[in-house]
């Protein structure tokens, strides 16, 4: 089976999964939607609601993330509101399933069905490649959320993960003065090495007071309200770990200091570059899928 005879269907999702299933159209790929409108792409079949001609289809995309906050599926350009189980009880055993955040739910449902789950954000060239635009937008969140240049700042990144490195290579070019915080001795040589500050946690309330913009990447509470009372007034924090966060938000507004959890920074602030890089992991788990036998033939 080739790519050429592929069919995808999308449901949901934000201007990643426009972009993305452009460019799967653009590429010879049967592409159908639900829950999208005024799409220019002729050759894109959209959907009212959930057809079963939707689900002929070898690999079903959902958002990244799949659920919205209210626990439907995350529709941004439509007012639908979609539950996983009117989704799932009409897809065939014959689909793949492509989402983002993957969760108890769906993994039960998915495996009552037989079904196979790749999740999105558990590819390692996502997690590599979205690192650029995350970092990029949390820059640009800290430069409009303050009243100074990041050049010569004093910045802290929290975490070195594929965030945290990207973070602090970016802004260590624009001039920041960066210090990172990590705990694994081998990250701190890494620190050191690429000629940041580095700082292990357990020193972490020592350099608080100095810095200007604070970054946390580390998905668990770290600044918590005896963290943030060493915080300096004027400073401003851009907490990108998932939701809660690993800020004391509560704390932060009692103490007059700013925060603000940036989540899907991506699909904000770079939509066409995040979904060539979704349309790019789609196309890794589909040749994946192919090799490993996942993907079959449709129903007649």
């Amino acid at each position: 089976m080739s790519d050429r005879q592929l069919i995808l269907t999308f449901i949901g999702g934000d201007a990643r999964q426009v972009e993305a299933m452009n460019m799967a159209s653009k590429d010879g790929f049967i592409v159908k939607a639900i829950g999208f409108k005024d799409i220019t792409n002729a050759n894109i079949k959209l959907y009212k609601d959930l057809d079963e001609e939707c689900f002929n289809c070898h690999a079903l995309i959902l958002p990244i993330p799949y659920k919205n906050r209210h626990g439907y599926i995350n529709i941004t350009y439509d007012s639908q509101s979609i539950t996983l189980e009117q989704v799932m009880e009409k897809v065939d055993p014959s689909t793949i399933i492509i989402l983002g955040k993957a969760d108890n739910d769906i993994r039960q449902l998915a495996e009552k069905k037989n079904l196979h789950l790749f999740d999105i954000l558990e590819e390692e060239t996502f997690a590599i490649l979205n690192a650029i635009p995350t970092a990029e937008g949390a820059i640009q969140r800290a430069m409009e959320k303050t009243d100074i240049t990041l050049h010569g700042a004093n910045v802290l990144v929290l975490g070195y993960g594929r965030i945290g490195k990207c973070l602090a290579r970016m802004l260590k070019g624009i001039g920041s003065r960066v210090t990172v915080e990590a705990r694994k001795p081998e990250d701190l040589a890494w620190i050191y090495e690429n000629g940041y500050n580095g700082v292990h946690i357990d020193e972490l309330d020592s350099i608080l007071g100095s810095q200007q913009v604070i970054f946390n990447t580390i998905p668990y509470l770290v600044l918590t309200r005896e963290r943030l009372e060493k915080v300096n007034k004027e400073a401003v924090i851009i907490d990108l770990a998932s939701a809660p966060g690993g800020t004391d938000f509560e704390a932060a507004k009692e103490l007059g200091i700013r925060a603000y959890l940036e989540l899907g920074l991506p699909g904000i602030v770079a939509p066409k570059t995040a979904g060539r890089i979704v349309y790019r992991v789609i196309k890794e788990v589909l040749e994946r899928a192919q090799k490993l036998g996942i993907i079959r033939g449709l129903k007649a």
